[in-house]
C-alpha cells in the first residue's frame, strides 16, 4: 500500500489517496515520450513492476527532458544531462520502448498501428502525444531560416544557426521565446524580441515586473518590441526581414517562432474521440472511448488545458494510481512560470493579472529598488490567490507551498511582508531543513521536504542520489539550490572535522586537569615567585583571567544565538562551529590561570563544577 499527499485546494490536483495492490490485468500502451509519457510508466511501474507497459516515441532521440531545452540551446547543460532514466529491464522485465509513430487508434478492437505498419493490441491505452509549436498564419512563416522552438530537432537546428546567424528575430515574448532570445545571443548575434502584447509575459506578470524584465534583457543586447506582431515575413530563398504591425521593417537572417503551442489531437480526433482545444477528459482522465486516456499538454480537463510539465506529472499519477486500483481525482493544477536562462529570479503564481475586484482582495507590494527586487502578494479572505517576484525570493517555494495547501495568512504576517518582503519572522523559510516535512521541496515531482529527510538518512547525500531517489530535481531544476542545502549540511558537518576533534578533547582533558590536579600552592618566600603564581595569586591578573573568561562566556552565548535566528553574518556553519570549540578550548584553558586548579568552596565550588560540566557536555556534542 502507497500513500501520497492529498490537496483540498480547488485548482490543485487531489493527489493520490491511497493506491491499492491490485493487478493491472493485460497491456499498457503509452503514446509519447514526453514528461507525461515517461512520468506515468515511472508511476505505473512503481506500483506495479511487472505490468506490461509499451511505450511509443516518435522521435529519433531517446526520452529527454524537454524542460531543459532552453538551458541546452544556451550552453548551460549538455545533451546527456537531458536524458531520461529508463527503467531497469531487470526489475520491470515486461517493459519496452519503440522508436516508432502511432498512425491511428481503432478503439472498438483495441489496438493501434504504428509507422511501420505492425498492429499492437492495448488494454490501457494512454495518449501522452503532448503539442506542438503554434505557426502564426503570416506570409512567409515556412520560408527558409524560420524555425521553432519545442523539441530536439528544433534545439539542434537552432544550435547549428547560432555560428551564422546575424540578426534574429523571436516572435512571442512568453517564456519559451524569452529563454530563446537569450540563447540566441550568446555569440554577440543581434536579437529583436517581438511581443503582441502589452509586456512581456502578459499573463504572468504584472506591468511592474514586466518593466522590469524588459530592462533587464535590454541591458543583455535584445531589442525588446511590445503591442506589436509580425505581419509578414520577407524572403527570397531565405528570410531576408520582417515586417510589424506598426508598418516597422526590420531586416534579419532568423526567424523563430515560439507564439504559443496546439496539442497535438489529430489523432484522437480521427479515430472518434471528443476533443476541443485538446482530448477532453473526466477527473480521471478517461476519454470518451473506454479503456483510452490523455494527460499532459493533449489533455483538456475541465476546459483547460496546461503547457507546463508539472500538471502532467500530476495527472500522470491519477491515472497510474486509478489502473491499480486508486480513487484518485484530477480537480485542475497550479500554474507556475519560472524563467531559468536570463540570470534573474522571475516567477509567478497564481492570479496576478487582471484581477477581478472582489471584497476582502488585497494586493500586498514589497520593493527594494536599490537590490532591483519586486515582490507582490494577492490575498483574498486571508487567503494566497496569487504571488509575482522580480528578483531573489529566497522564500517562493514555501510562499508556493503557502498557496497549494490554501494556508490562511495572518494580518502580521501580511505586515512584516510589507515591510521587510518576508512572511515570516525568522529565516526558517531560507532553510530548507526547517520546512514543515508535508511542505513541498520540488513542486514538479511533488517531493516534500520529509521525503527528502528520509532518502538523507538513507545515505542520499548528494544532489544526483537525491533526484535519483526522489526525482526532485529532474523537471526544470529550479530546486536543485533546496537539494544542495541537504547535501552541504552533511558537507560542512565533515568539513574540519580533525579540528573539531582536538579541540573537544582538548577541552575535556583540560576539565580533567581541573578536577584532579592537586591547587597550585603559594610559594613560602616573595624571593622564590613562579611564573604560574604570578598570574593565577596577583590580583591585576586575576582581574584580567576573570574579566577575559566572563567575555568568552559572553562571546559563546551570542553564538548559540546564531542558529536559533539563523544569523548568517556569523559565517557559515564550519566556521561558526570550528570557532565555537576554540572558544570552549581557550575558556577551559584559562580557567586554570584564573583558579590555579582550585575548584574554591561551597557556592563558589558550585558554580565552578556547574561551569566545568557545561564544558564537558559541549565537548561531548562536538
Amino acid at each position: 500500500m502507497f500513500a501520497r499527499r492529498t490537496k483540498d485546494k480547488s485548482n490543485t490536483v487531489v493527489q493520490l489517496q491511497s493506491v491499492a495492490n491490485t493487478k493491472v490485468v493485460g497491456k499498457v500502451i503509452v503514446v509519447g515520450t514526453g514528461p507525461a509519457g515517461m512520468r506515468f510508466a515511472d508511476e505505473l511501474l512503481l506500483r506495479q513492476p511487472d505490468t506490461h507497459l509499451q511505450l511509443f516515441g516518435n522521435e529519433p532521440f531517446k526520452p529527454y527532458n524537454r524542460v531543459l531545452l532552453s538551458s541546452l540551446l544556451s550552453g548551460d547543460t549538455d545533451p546527456e544531462s537531458l536524458q531520461a532514466t529508463m527503467p531497469d529491464a531487470d526489475v520491470h522485465p515486461n517493459f519496452a520502448l519503440t522508436i516508432a509513430a502511432i498512425k491511428s487508434i481503432d478503439t472498438d478492437h483495441k489496438s493501434v498501428e504504428d509507422s511501420l505498419g505492425r498492429s499492437h493490441n492495448y488494454d490501457h491505452l494512454i495518449l501522452a502525444t503532448g503539442a506542438r509549436a503554434h505557426i502564426p498564419s503570416i506570409p512567409g512563416n515556412h520560408a527558409k531560416g524560420v524555425y521553432t522552438f519545442r523539441n530536439m530537432t528544433d534545439t539542434q537546428a537552432l544550435y547549428s544557426r547560432l555560428s551564422s546567424a546575424r540578426h534574429v528575430v523571436v516572435v512571442g515574448g512568453g517564456v519559451l521565446g524569452i529563454e530563446a532570445a537569450k540563447a540566441m545571443t550568446q555569440l554577440n548575434t543581434k536579437v529583436t524580441l517581438i511581443q503582441q502584447g502589452s509586456r512581456l509575459m502578459n499573463r504572468q506578470l504584472d506591468e511592474e515586473a514586466a518593466a522590469m524584465l524588459t530592462a533587464k534583457i535590454e541591458a543583455g543586447g535584445i531589442r525588446v518590441i511590445t503591442n506589436s506582431g509580425v505581419r509578414e515575413i520577407y524572403a527570397d530563398e531565405r528570410v531576408t526581414g520582417v515586417r510589424t504591425y506598426s508598418g516597422e521593417e526590420i531586416e534579419c537572417d532568423t526567424v523563430v517562432l515560439s507564439a504559443g503551442i496546439r496539442p497535438n489531437i489529430e489523432m484522437a480526433r480521427d479515430c472518434g474521440l471528443r476533443t476541443a482545444r485538446g482530448v477532453q477528459v473526466d477527473d480521471q482522465l478517461r476519454t470518451s472511448a473506454n479503456d483510452v486516456w490523455a494527460i499532459g499538454e493533449c489533455s483538456e480537463h475541465r476546459g483547460k488545458t496546461y503547457g507546463l510539465a508539472a500538471p502532467g506529472f500530476e495527472q500522470a499519477g491519477v491515472v497510474a494510481d486509478v489502473l491499480t486500483g486508486g480513487t484518485s481525482s484530477y480537480l485542475g493544477s497550479t500554474s507556475v512560470s519560472r524563467l531559468k536562462v536570463i540570470d534573474e529570479d522571475v516567477v509567478s503564481l497564481g492570479q496576478v493579472c487582471e484581477l477581478v475586484q472582489r471584497a476582502r482582495q488585497y494586493e500586498i507590494i514589497y520593493r527594494q529598488r536599490s537590490n532591483n527586487i519586486y515582490r507582490k502578494l494577492v490575498v483574498h479572505k486571508g487567503t494566497l490567490i496569487g504571488a509575482v517576484c522580480y528578483g531573489a525570493w529566497p522564500e517562493f517555494s514555501r510562499v508556493q507551498e503557502v498557496y497549494q495547501s490554501n494556508t490562511k495568512l495572518n494580518y502580521l504576517q501580511l505586515l512584516w511582508f510589507f515591510v521587510s518582503g518576508r512572511l515570516w519572522f525568522f529565516n526558517t523559510a531560507d532553510d530548507v531543513k526547517k520546512w514543515p516535512a508535508a511542505a513541498l521541496v520540488c513542486q514538479c515531482n511533488q517531493v516534500s521536504r520529509g521525503q527528502l529527510s528520509q532518502a538523507l538518512e538513507r545515505g542520499c547525500n548528494t544532489v544526483d542520489k537525491l533526484s535519483s531517489a526522489t526525482r526532485a530535481g529532474t523537471a526544470c531544476g529550479s530546486c536543485k539550490p533546496l537539494l544542495a542545502q541537504f547535501t552541504d549540511s552533511i558537507a560542512e558537518k565533515i568539513q574540519s572535522w580533525k579540528s573539531l576533534l582536538v579541540s573537544s578533547f582538548l577541552v575535556v582533558a583540560a576539565v580533567m586537569l581541573m578536577i584532579f590536579v592537586p591547587q597550585a600552592q603559594v610559594s613560602d618566600s616573595v624571593q622564590v615567585v613562579n611564573w604560574f603564581e604570578q598570574i593565577w595569586n596577583d590580583k591585576f591578573w586575576k582581574q584580567v583571567s576573570g574579566f577575559s573568561l566572563l567575555g568568552m562566556v559572553a562571546i559563546g552565548m551570542l553564538m548559540s544565538l546564531r542558529k536559533r535566528l539563523d544569523w548568517v553574518w556569523m559565517g557559515s556553519f564550519t566556521n561558526w562551529r570550528l570557532a565555537h570549540a576554540i572558544l570552549g578550548s581557550a575558556c577551559a584553558i584559562l580557567i586554570f590561570f584564573h583558579t590555579g586548579f582550585n575548584l574554591g568552596q561551597n557556592l563558589n565550588q558550585i558554580l565552578m563544577l556547574t561551569f566545568l560540566t557545561v564544558l564537558v557536555m559541549g565537548a561531548s556534542a562536538g
